[in-house]
């Protein structure tokens, strides 16, 4: 084959090849890297902006990367055990285990994930800035192995009726679960998204988030702590 036809044909097959590339781009699984850091001595609006810079700075290595800190005001009681949140994405687990193995400081944690969206409500769309949500993490209980207790809890999330959660104020669920890696932070973790902050308080106050969850009292070590933070969370 001459060199002029080859490179024709060629020309003809890039744009399938970046279609392809593209479409396996969004289904793909991925592999989420979660950091969780503590603010220490730094002043919340000094943390904020040293948390969201230095992840603008990573977001170069991953293929993708959400970075989150504590929302304004008290909207739920209590302060959050940890102040700075990050999701790194990665297509490959090796590249996932090199940032989960990366130190990121004292009283810190890193879990490899995957995630799976539990609920999209039809047309809601969320803001790549400041959208705000609820971080809630669980510990399974020792008997249980991550594929039995991942099985467990997205079987307990699937008894909640759509209706429910369509009356609701929640305009996303997503569900990340570890993997079999060692020193994991923690096994599962929920992110409930909101549009409003009366909204995700009106669902607080609500049997809802009982009945998301009730099937964990199953399947979760309740002696353990849990991770709760209202958080505003950015598109990096």
């Amino acid at each position: 084959m001459r060199k002029s036809e080859r490179d024709y044909r060629a020309r003809l097959r890039a744009p399938y090849a970046s279609l392809a590339a593209l479409s396996c781009y969004a289904i793909c699984p991925m592999f989420k890297v979660i950091r969780m850091v503590k603010r220490g001595d730094k002043l919340p609006a000094e943390f904020r902006q040293e948390w969201l810079d230095r992840n603008r700075e990573l977001r170069k290595a991953a293929s993708q990367l959400v970075a989150s800190v504590p929302a304004d005001g008290n909207i739920l009681p209590g302060e959050p055990l940890f102040h700075g949140f990050a999701a790194l994405y990665y297509p490959a687990i090796t590249e996932a285990r090199a940032a989960h193995e990366t130190e990121i400081g004292k009283e810190a944690l890193s879990t490899i994930t995957e995630e799976k969206v539990l609920y999209e409500r039809k047309g809601a769309t969320l803001k790549p800035m400041g959208q705000l949500k609820v971080i809630l993490t669980s510990i399974r209980k020792k008997e249980l192995t991550p594929a039995q207790y991942k099985d467990a809890a997205l079987k307990g999330y699937a008894k909640v009726e759509s209706k429910t959660l369509m009356d609701s104020g929640i305009l996303k669920i997503v569900g990340s679960f570890a993997t079999g890696e060692k020193k994991q932070g923690f096994d599962s973790m929920l992110e409930l998204y909101f549009a409003s902050a009366d909204e995700l308080k009106a669902a607080f106050g609500s049997p809802l988030i009982g009945a998301l969850r009730k099937d964990e009292e199953t399947i979760v070590d309740l002696d353990a702590p849990e991770i709760r933070m209202v958080a505003e969370e950015f598109v990096l």
